[in-house]
């Protein structure tokens, strides 16, 4: 049993790591990101807009006001299906609810800062047909009491052969 999991996770860990230096080292991911931080450090919410899908998938942005997390805890609080209501609905931020509402609130300096100076790990993924880029940037480093915060920032090839940005989440 053992020898199977040691097997099973170094074989894991061999395919991520050749999916990753394959898929890390096309240029178009790494240009798409530089031209993300790029709008976000000149502020250009047009820009962002056009680099982004319909609707970006943002548990964050549920709650990064007292007001979000008032109404948050009322939903978790009064309603049986809250779980479902968030996570089949809410959590999908219209890009122009995004940029009213949210934007701002995310992309401060300091977190712009952050997200250029800190390690930046680049992934992908096809599924069904469609491609998927992950970008992942350490955003909270380890200590001795907290495991440490990455966001990561995913971006979906369109039918155009285009990336847009569809989510913005944190790991843990």
């Amino acid at each position: 049993m053992k020898k199977s999991l040691s097997f099973f996770l170094l074989l894991t860990i061999t395919s991520v790591s050749c999916q990753q230096e394959k898929r890390a080292s096309g240029d178009d991911v790494s240009v798409i990101w530089a031209s993300f931080l790029s709008d976000l450090t000149t502020e250009d919410k047009e820009a962002f807009k056009k680099a982004s899908a319909e609707t970006i998938r943002c548990y964050d942005c549920l709650e990064n006001t007292p007001s979000e997390v008032q109404h948050m805890n009322l939903l978790r609080e009064n309603d049986s299906l809250w779980y479902s209501k968030i996570y089949e609905d809410l959590i999908y931020i219209p890009i122009d609810s995004f940029i009213a509402n949210d934007y701002d609130i995310l992309f401060n300096p300091n977190f712009i800062k952050i997200l250029q100076e800190n390690e930046t790990i680049i992934s992908s993924e096809e599924t069904n047909g469609v491609t998927y880029a992950h970008i992942l940037v350490t955003t909270n480093l380890p200590t001795a009491f907290f495991e440490g915060a990455q966001h990561i920032f995913s971006f979906v090839k369109n039918e155009d052969d285009v990336w847009k940005l569809n989510e913005i989440g944190t790991i843990p």
